[in-house]
């Protein structure tokens, strides 16, 4: 995993190269075992250029991609178009794995971040088709079934991607990144037309005339209503993101944003439809296959590597996993993993990690994150992350990569993005019971719910609710939705008027509905919830130099589920049932059954509540004088009741809290 930037002139234009140089050097943390430059002086004349993270071993490797000087030498400079790169070195450490890397005698070059898992396939494939390689590098594999298939090549991949390939001969760029946006790359175009890309957002703040200004839409989403990344856009006004899926291709000479001053992407990638008709027995049997296959896959590094271990369904079956395959390959060293624990028993999942840990003999490590680490950490990790989060969470992900890396491990894999197409959140059921009712299958319907019952506590008056919102339009839905408790106290809170944004539901900037168990399975993986844990995956991870991996969103295995029938994934209150059965033999059977969910969790509430109300109530105050109106002082008397019980705890006052923060933090200009 890396970082990459890069940007291309606008019409009649030359950009200076130092602003490659410092919209690479900001994101050292992505990459600092190497790092590379590919600067266009003019339409003949392209040069690659190393710097100061550059390893001697590069300079005198003789590739046709080596550095032949050093950027500082051509800061004086402008160019067309510049490329860079930061490596963080995980497969072929050697100096052939330097980027920007060319193939076909230089007439492609690439930046690329991510990992292609089958690369070694697709490297065969192409073999018998006559293509030769000099390195042992999934890059210059990309790069060959790049000439060879064009934008097509993308399906052949899996794995996770974001990268450019600038083509020589047509002097054309392509920039796409995978199936679920698991690597980021966003955009912004200046107002002289020039076009820019990176990693990170704060790779913009270096450019010239830059100032960061508020997007009041997709920032009332994230304070109303808790959802982040759900569009192209981010919560900075003019800087976008190419969505997970898409791609985009155009001659440099024509590349300009749309009217809506975005790009003209296009999506390579759908969801593939071809409904499962076998037993669940079978279905299971597949589940099990797929997983192993991908787990393997996923293990596949020349750096040390460790799991994340939370002590809930899905991190447990990757830490079994790995076991299992470790085993059978002769290992002689314990896995590691990683775990973020409290020392409040309510909050804690350390009983059920150590059953997991009992089970398998790895190496475990923990973090007991403190209510200081929030006031001390907070401003770090704000500027990491770019974009306000949502809970404390977040704090705990960044901690345990951070206890990892002081473990010399640069590879971590773990669970994320299981729960949004597996049924983890129990977001099928009401569809499941609304389709019962359509149907009339009244006593299927009040069967599920009897056992369904004795599981998870479950209201009438919910049930009703979680029906009739399946059943009503979407309008009505949307103005019941506003009249909600919490949502009517926020309202209060923000003055919507200053911020000057459009009062839409944030579901209805999404192109699905949330409906049926498929629709609500592609609505929270591409949608509604999985990218905003992405990206707070890959900003923690890279935070701390560390390559995060996700075995539970190989397309392959997502593509299977998405596909079964529904109550193969959830009936009578049992969530996840394939690959509860899956696992039979595999998961220590205490978690195999384990019905509820927490994952990390932080006891928040009693730092809110009971440890340091005060110094939140500070933070709270500090956005009403940061946002200028746009947060009221009424934020106070919320916070206090919220303190004194008033109003049910939820995580709204930390979006308050962030939102001021993030504000501070990048000098944010407000609307």
């Amino acid at each position: 995993m890396c970082g990459i930037a890069g940007f291309i002139a606008g019409h009649g234009r030359l950009l200076s190269n130092e602003i490659i140089c410092k919209m690479a050097s900001i994101i050292n943390h992505r990459g600092p075992d190497d790092e590379g430059f590919v600067i266009l002086k003019s339409h003949d004349q392209l040069i690659q250029l190393g710097g100061d993270s550059t390893p001697h071993e590069v300079w005198d490797t003789f590739t046709e991609y080596r550095p032949v000087a050093k950027i500082t030498s051509y800061m004086g400079d402008a160019s067309i178009m510049a490329l860079a790169h930061k490596r963080l070195s995980v497969l072929d450490l050697s100096p052939a794995g330097h980027q920007p890397m060319s193939y076909s005698s230089g007439r492609f070059w690439i930046v690329y971040n991510g990992e292609v898992y089958n690369y070694t396939r697709i490297r065969r494939e192409l073999q018998e088709s006559g293509y030769v390689f000099k390195t042992n590098t999934d890059t210059e594999v990309i790069l060959a079934a790049y000439q060879e298939w064009g934008e097509g090549c993308l399906n052949k991949f899996v794995g996770m991607w974001a990268f450019a390939i600038y083509d020589r001969y047509s002097n054309e760029i392509f920039l796409a990144r995978d199936r679920y946006g698991i690597k980021p790359l966003y955009y912004f175009f200046s107002e002289e037309g020039d076009f820019f890309f990176a990693s990170e957002i704060k790779q913009f703040t270096v450019l010239p005339k830059w100032r960061a200004s508020m997007n009041p839409q997709r920032v009332y989403d994230q304070l109303m209503y808790s959802i982040a990344d759900h569009t192209d856009e981010t919560m900075f006004g003019n800087v976008f993101q190419l969505p997970g899926g898409t791609c985009f291709k155009s001659v440099l000479s024509d590349i300009k944003p749309a009217i809506s001053g975005k790009l003209n992407y296009k999506r390579w990638y759908w969801p593939k439809r071809e409904l499962f008709n076998g037993s669940f027995e079978n279905a299971a049997k597949t589940f099990r296959s797929l997983f192993e296959v991908s787990v393997k896959e996923h293990l596949n590094a020349d750096v040390p590597v460790g799991t994340a271990l939370s002590g809930g369904l899905d991190s447990s079956a990757i830490v079994c996993e790995v076991n299992r395959l470790l085993k059978t390959g002769g290992a002689t060293t314990r896995q590691r993993t990683f775990s973020s624990c409290s020392d409040i028993e309510k909050y804690s999942e350390k009983k059920w990690m150590d059953i997991v840990i009992g089970a398998t003999n790895v190496d475990a490590s923990f973090v007991y994150p403190k209510v200081e680490d929030v006031f001390t950490q907070t401003p770090q990790i704000i500027w990491h992350q770019d974009e306000p989060y949502q809970s404390q969470s977040v704090l705990l992900g960044y901690n345990v990569f951070k206890l990892a890396a002081s473990d010399k491990v640069k590879v971590l894999l773990n669970g994320q993005g299981a729960d949004e197409y597996l049924g983890g959140y129990g977001q099928f059921t009401f569809s499941r019971y609304a389709e019962m009712v359509r149907r009339m299958k009244i006593a299927e319907l009040l069967h599920d719910i009897e056992n369904t019952r004795q599981i998870r506590s479950l209201t009438g008056m919910e049930v009703f609710r979680g029906i009739a919102y399946h059943l009503l339009p979407t309008k009505i839905n949307r103005i019941l939705s506003g009249l909600s408790s919490n949502t009517r106290h926020l309202k209060g809170i923000v003055s919507s008027g200053k911020m000057g944004m459009n009062f839409k539901h944030p579901f209805d900037f999404i192109p699905v509905e949330y409906s049926s168990v498929q629709n609500i399975s592609e609505h929270l993986t591409f949608y509604s919830t999985l990218p905003k844990y992405l990206h707070w995956e890959d900003r923690n991870s890279m935070a701390n130099s560390i390559e995060a991996r996700v075995p539970f969103l190989d397309h392959r295995l997502v593509e299977f589920v998405y596909n079964l029938p529904d109550n193969y994934l959830e009936k009578d209150g049992i969530s996840k049932r394939v690959m509860r059965q899956a696992m039979g033999g595999l998961l220590p059977e205490a978690i195999r059954c384990r019905r509820d969910k927490m994952g990390y969790s932080t006891p928040e509430e009693h730092w809110v509540r009971n440890e340091c109300p005060g110094l939140f109530r500070k933070g709270i105050a500090r956005t009403i004088d940061v946002t200028n109106g746009l947060i009221k002082n009424e934020a106070l008397t919320y916070f206090d009741n919220i303190v004194e019980g008033k109003i049910p705890f939820d995580f709204s006052y930390w979006r308050l809290i962030l939102l001021g923060e993030w504000i501070t933090r990048f000098d944010v200009k407000l609307p």
